[in-house]
Formats: structure tokens, C-alpha cells, sequence
């Protein structure tokens, strides 16, 4: 499948017509190598800017769609790594034996950013990149069953779980749990969209006893629940989450209960944004039937998303290991490079 352009893709993430954010964080990749591989550039500052630029116009048009915006971020740390690399073979060498760099960065007047100043034009840069890109897209694509595989060693039997809404990622980690343990899990229905009722039958198909429950109800049945396990859609800087409708409630009683509540997420969705930035609004007829009559006085808000707080978060299982909320700092510094890291 041919690349999009960059119009085309910001045009699908308008429209939502990708399945789920591992396929939107795929597409991102391939974007970004199509950039890569056949943009006119010379300089590694010049590719930097490239890629920051796709950062710069998601940014401003869908600030809330925060996968497209990691995965260049995560280019822009390749870029840099794969230039020092680069650049260490032809280097001067300073008094103690080893490369010297530059201390150098260049600001983007656009995005506000620093970016390291990569001012020479490396032959082999190209190549280095694209290999190191394919080979993060490996890990890409591996991701999801990294986390899925250690459900085994996250539940026990006789464990009551509960989860929420639809989330295939949680699926698939209970799935692969079901298959060495014995355990019930309680699914939230998840309003307004309802999912919690896809996920229920999921889980039943494959063999796994389910109760489904109202929204309401998430309170008086936390009493009897071992673990909490739900996916997300942000991981956010200060190590809180941004995730579906109805989090937030189920956090709190978890936490109330003293329940631990653990996060499956990728490591693509771990952002550099702050929990100032997480909510939007989306269409009322979420709520309120299209057709349904309302005075003119009267306005439908529909929040998108749910803040959890990282005291309400126990740990993040990823594809890497278990991260508690307090290192997510940490972690972003591994992820993305230091000098474009702001938060």
C-alpha cells in the first residue's frame, strides 16, 4: 500500500476512519519513512524540520490526536541518534579519545522547540535512518502481543477482573490470560457509545465468564473486584491518562477500594503532553438522537475523554515492562530526544 500523503492523512484522522491506534501509529511510521526515504533534504536539520513539520500541522489542526505526534517524535530521537552515529565516524577527536559534538540547537520558531542543530550533509544518513525506522517498526508491530502475553502472569485464578468499554488490546491480554487461568470479569457498558457491551460478548465468546453491568454500578461491585485492568489512549507526561468515558468514575472507586488499577498501552502512546491538554468536545447526537427537539437555548457538550490522575493509576504494563506512573518522566526522556523534550 502506497504511503499517504500528508494532507490525505491528517484528512483521515479528521473523518476517524482508522480501526484503532495501533493502525493509526502504523500509517504515522509510514508517512514519516515515505518523508524520509524521498523528501529533498541534505542536512539532518533539514529532515528534523521536515518531520517537525507533520508534528506542527497535526498540532494545530487535531491537537488532540497525540499517536501521529509521538511517532514523530520518535523520528526526530532516531534522526538525532543516527547522526551522531554518523557523524562520530568522521568526527575530530577531542583531548580524552573520544567524538566531539556541537552543543548546538536550533529553535523552531513554529513549534516553540529546540531541535539539535545537524548542519552536515552525511551520505549515509538516509540509510541509517530509513533501517533504524524499519526496525522500530518491527517493534511496532510486535507491540500489542508483548502485552498481551504477560496476562498469565498478571492474573491469577479465582481473580475477579474488571474492565470497561471496548478495548482490543485488553482483549487480547485476558484472552491469552484465559488460557492457564480461570477468572471472571466484569465489563462496564461504557456510555454513551456502549462498547462495554461489544467487550462483554467478546470475552464470552471466547470462553471467559462475563457480567456485564451498567455504568452506575461500578461503585458497589468494586468491593468484590481483585484487579482493574483497562486500556487508554494517552499516556500522559505527568504519568496520568487520557482514555475513554468513564474512566475517571471507575479510577476513583478503584482507588477507594483500594483496588490496583493497571494500564496495557504501548509505549507509542506515552506523550510529551500535559493533563491541561486532554479533553474536546465531540458531537452531541452522542447523546441526544439527531432528530430529537431542543430549544435553540439549549447546548449538547460531549466530552471525548476522561483525565485519570497517576495516584489512580497503579502501573503501565507496556511492551518493554512495567512502568509505575512516577517514572513515565523518566521514560520519556529514553523515548524522545532530550532536547526537544517539553512538557
Amino acid at each position: 500500500m502506497a504511503p499517504p500523503s500528508k494532507q490525505d492523512f491528517i484528512n483521515k484522522l479528521r473523518l476517524e476512519k482508522f480501526e484503532s491506534e495501533q493502525s493509526k501509529a502504523e500509517e504515522s511510521l509510514a508517512l514519516l519513512e515515505h518523508i524520509v526515504a524521498n523528501a529533498s533534504w541534505q542536512t539532518g536539520s533539514e529532515l528534523l524540520t521536515l518531520l517537525r513539520n507533520v508534528d506542527i500541522e497535526v498540532s494545530a489542526k487535531l491537537p488532540w490526536e497525540t499517536t501521529p505526534r509521538n511517532m514523530v517524535q520518535r523520528a526526530l530521537k532516531i534522526v538525532v541518534d543516527e547522526y551522531s552515529s554518523c557523524r562520530g565516524g568522521v568526527s575530530d577527536m577531542n583531548t580524552s579519545g573520544h567524538p566531539s559534538f556541537p552543543q548546538v540547537t536550533m529553535v523552531d520558531p513554529t513549534g516553540g522547540v529546540e531541535l539539535p542543530k545537524c548542519d552536515l550533509a552525511l551520505p549515509d544518513l538516509r540509510d541509517r535512518v530509513l533501517e533504524a525506522l524499519a526496525e522500530y517498526r518491527a517493534e511496532l508491530e510486535q507491540s500489542d502481543e508483548l502485552i498481551a502475553v504477560q496476562g498469565e502472569s498478571k492474573i491469577h485464578n479465582d481473580e475477579v477482573i474488571l474492565t470497561f468499554d471496548w478495548c482490543g488490546l485488553v482483549l487480547a491480554f485476558l484472552t491469552r490470560a484465559a488460557k492457564r487461568r480461570h477468572f471472571h470479569v466484569i465489563v462496564a457498558e461504557g456510555a454513551p457509545t456502549y462498547q462495554g457491551h461489544r467487550m462483554a460478548a467478546s470475552l464470552s465468546r471466547v470462553g471467559i465468564q462475563t457480567t456485564l453491568i451498567q455504568d452506575c454500578a461500578v461503585f458497589p461491585m468494586m468491593s468484590r473486584v481483585n484487579k482493574v485492568i483497562i486500556g487508554t489512549h494517552t499516556v500522559l507526561s505527568n504519568g496520568g491518562i487520557k482514555t475513554d468515558l468513564g474512566a475517571a468514575a471507575l479510577a476513583s472507586a478503584a482507588k477507594f477500594y483500594s483496588v490496583p488499577l493497571y494500564v496495557c498501552t504501548p509505549t507509542y502512546k506515552f506523550s510529551r503532553i500535559s493533563g491541561e491538554e486532554v479533553n474536546h468536545c465531540g458531537s452531541g447526537s452522542a447523546i441526544i438522537p439527531t432528530n430529537t427537539p431542543l430549544p435553540s437555548s439549549v447546548n449538547v457538550a460531549v466530552s471525548r475523554f476522561d483525565y485519570v490522575p497517576p495516584e489512580n493509576v497503579t502501573s503501565f504494563i507496556t511492551n518493554n515492562r512495567g512502568i509505575a506512573p512516577s517514572y513515565v518522566y523518566r521514560h520519556l526522556t529514553e523515548l524522545y530526544d532530550p532536547a526537544a523534550y517539553h512538557v
